[in-house]
């Protein structure tokens, strides 16, 4: 059974890009500085990354206050 897009726990780096609106180059960028954990698919090119690991790129845009 095939899953929507939004249900994935795995995306590609262009998918990355596109849910959280950048470059797939800052996608690749984060991936290279060890910001975003991303596995490869053995013996293929391409670059799979977890949803959960995506979302811990943001922050708050404003602190909260106590």
């Amino acid at each position: 059974m095939a899953e929507s897009g939004d249900d994935r726990d795995l995306l590609t780096v262009e998918q990355a890009a596109n849910y959280l609106q950048l470059s797939t180059s800052s996608i690749r960028s984060y991936i290279r500085s060890g910001k975003l954990k991303a596995f490869r698919v053995a013996g293929l090119r391409k670059v799979l990354i977890q949803r959960g690991d995506l979302m811990g790129l943001l922050e708050p845009a404003r602190p909260t206050e106590l």
